[in-house]
C-alpha cells in the first residue's frame, strides 16, 4: 500500500519553513534614527487586510484570514487557516540640509489559526515582529583649526513576538425563518494570547577624531529580553436589519461588531552590558584602554499595559455588494516603560504615552450581477493618525499614515491573495529634527482548505 502527497505533508513543509525564516523577524531594518529610543520602532500589528485599511484590528475579524491582534476574532474563522505576510518599505529621511533614502523589507506574520466549521472554540499561533531597531546617522563638530570630531550613532536589532492563543464564541438569539425582522442574533467571542516577548537590540556610539594623536571612544550597549506577555481580547458581533425576498432569502440588511484588546503590563527578564573604552591606532600598533564596563547584569524590563478599541458597521444589498467602514482608537503610556538594572543603567526616560486613532473602509462588490474578475476582489482604504512615545527637544513626534488595499480570490479555493500598501509620514524638520516620509507594501497569502483540497484528509491507492 502507497500514499501520496497528503495535506499533512504539506503542513509539516511550511512548519520546517516557519522555523527557518524565524532569525529572519530580528533583521528587519527600518532605517530610521526614531528606532534610537526605548525598544525601537513599534510593529503596527495586524495582516494586510488591516493593514490596508488603516491598521484597524480590534473590530475586525474574518472567516477566512487570521487576526492575531485580538485574540477574540479566532472564534469567527470558519476554517483552518495558513497565513504568511512579507513586508517591504521605501524611505527618505531628511534635516533641512540634507536627505537620504532607504529600501529595505522582513518577513512580517507566518501565522496559522485553527477552527472546527461550526466549533465554538479555536486555536490560533504566530510569529510577527514587536519592535525594530536599525539607524546610522552622524554629526561633526569643529574643535580648532586643525582639530575635528566626528559623532557616529548606530544599532541594530528588535523585539519579535511568538503567540499562541484561544478563543470561544457565544451565540444568544436567531433569526427567525420568514421574518424579515427576525430575532437579532447576538454573538459575544472571548480570547487570550500568550506572547513570548524575545529579541536583544545592540547600539555604538563612536566619537573620532581628525588628529591620530587623539583616543577614539567607543561606547556599546547590548540588551537582551525575554518573558511571557498577555493580552485578552473580546468581539461582539450583532445584526441589526434583515431583509428576505418573497422565497425567504437574504437580500440585504446590516450588522454592528465592536472589539477591543487589552494587554496587561509585561515583566520580563533582561540582561544588558554595557562597555566603554579609548581606542588609539598608530602605524605600528593598536592601544585600547577600557573606561567602563558592565557585564551580563541581570534585571527586569516592563512594557506598559496596551488598550485598542474600535467599531464597524456593515452593510450588504444583493445588488451592489457589501460595505464595511470602521474606526479605532489607541492607548499606551510609555512613560512606564522601565529598565530595571541598576543605578548606573538609564535607558527609559523621556518616553510619553502614545496615542492614536484609525479609520478605515472596505468594500466588495456583489458577485449576483456581474461575476467578472473585478467583482471578486475586496477594496480597502483606510487613514490613521498617531501621537507617538517620543518627545524629542520638546517636539511631540507624529505619525499620519494613509493606505489602500486588495484582496484577490484564488480560483476554486478559499485561499486569497492580499495586497497592501501606505504612504506615511514620521517627524518634523523642525527644531532640527529629522522628517522621514515612506512608502510601504505588504503581500500576504491566506490559505485555507476547499471542496477541491480539503486538508487533513489521507488518500490511499493500492
Amino acid at each position: 500500500m502507497k500514499f501520496f502527497e497528503t495535506t499533512y505533508a504539506k503542513l509539516i513543509s511550511v512548519a520546517l519553513l516557519m522555523l527557518t525564516l524565524c532569525p529572519l523577524h530580528s533583521q528587519y531594518n527600518p532605517n530610521s534614527v526614531y528606532s534610537r529610543f526605548g525598544l525601537g520602532l513599534l510593529d503596527n500589528p495586524g495582516n494586510v487586510t488591516h493593514y490596508g485599511m488603516g491598521g484597524i484590528t480590534s473590530p475586525i475579524s474574518d472567516p477566512i484570514a487570521l487576526n492575531l491582534a485580538n485574540p477574540a476574532s479566532y472564534s469567527f474563522l470558519e476554517v483552518t487557516n495558513l497565513q504568511a505576510t512579507l513586508k517591504g518599505l521605501n524611505s527618505k529621511a531628511s534635516t533641512n540640509a540634507e536627505s537620504t533614502s532607504y529600501l529595505n523589507g522582513q518577513i512580517h506574520e507566518l501565522s496559522m489559526g485553527f477552527k472546527k466549521p461550526n466549533a465554538k472554540w479555536a486555536l490560533a499561533m504566530g510569529l510577527t515582529p514587536y519592535s525594530s531597531v536599525d539607524y546610522r546617522f552622524s554629526a561633526k563638530d569643529t574643535l580648532s583649526d586643525t582639530l575635528f570630531a566626528s559623532y557616529n550613532y548606530s544599532g541594530r536589532g528588535g523585539i519579535n513576538k511568538a503567540t499562541l492563543g484561544f478563543s470561544r464564541l457565544f451565540r444568544i438569539g436567531g433569526i427567525t425563518s420568514g421574518d424579515s425582522t427576525g430575532k437579532r442574533l447576538h454573538q459575544v467571542s472571548l480570547g487570550v494570547n500568550a506572547h513570548y516577548i524575545f529579541g536583544n537590540i545592540t547600539r555604538e556610539n563612536v566619537v573620532a577624531f581628525s588628529q591620530s594623536e587623539h583616543y577614539t571612544t567607543v561606547e556599546n550597549h547590548n540588551l537582551w529580553v525575554k518573558g511571557i506577555a498577555w493580552e485578552a481580547g473580546l468581539q461582539y458581533k450583532v445584526n441589526l436589519s434583515t431583509r428576505r425576498d418573497p422565497q425567504n432569502r437574504i437580500i440585504g440588511g446590516s450588522a454592528l461588531q465592536v472589539g477591543c484588546s487589552y494587554s496587561l503590563n509585561a515583566d520580563l527578564s533582561a540582561e544588558y552590558s554595557e562597555l566603554l573604552y579609548s581606542l588609539r591606532i598608530t602605524s605600528n600598533t593598536a592601544l585600547r584602554d577600557t573606561a567602563h564596563f558592565l557585564d551580563a547584569l541581570d534585571g527586569r524590563l516592563k512594557i506598559p499595559k496596551k488598550l485598542q478599541a474600535g467599531i464597524a458597521y456593515k452593510l450588504f444589498n444583493k445588488k451592489w455588494g457589501t460595505f464595511v467602514i470602521a474606526g479605532e482608537y489607541r492607548l499606551q503610556d510609555w512613560s512606564n516603560y522601565r529598565l530595571e538594572i541598576s543605578e548606573d543603567v538609564n535607558l527609559d526616560k523621556g518616553l510619553q504615552e502614545s496615542s492614536g486613532w484609525a479609520v478605515g473602509m472596505e468594500y466588495k462588490p456583489t458577485t449576483d450581477v456581474n461575476n467578472n474578475f473585478f467583482n471578486r476582489l475586496y477594496y480597502r482604504a483606510g487613514y490613521r493618525s498617531a501621537q507617538t512615545e517620543l518627545v524629542i527637544n520638546s517636539v511631540r513626534i507624529k505619525q499620519e499614515v494613509t493606505t489602500a488595499g486588495v484582496t484577490i480570490p484564488v480560483i476554486r479555493s478559499q485561499s486569497k491573495i492580499h495586497l497592501g500598501a501606505e504612504w506615511g509620514t514620521r517627524g518634523t524638520r523642525e527644531a532640527n529634527l529629522v522628517e522621514e516620509k515612506y512608502v510601504g507594501f505588504m503581500i500576504g497569502f491566506s490559505l485555507s482548505p476547499s471542496s477541491f483540497d480539503r486538508w487533513f484528509r489521507q488518500v490511499k491507492y493500492d
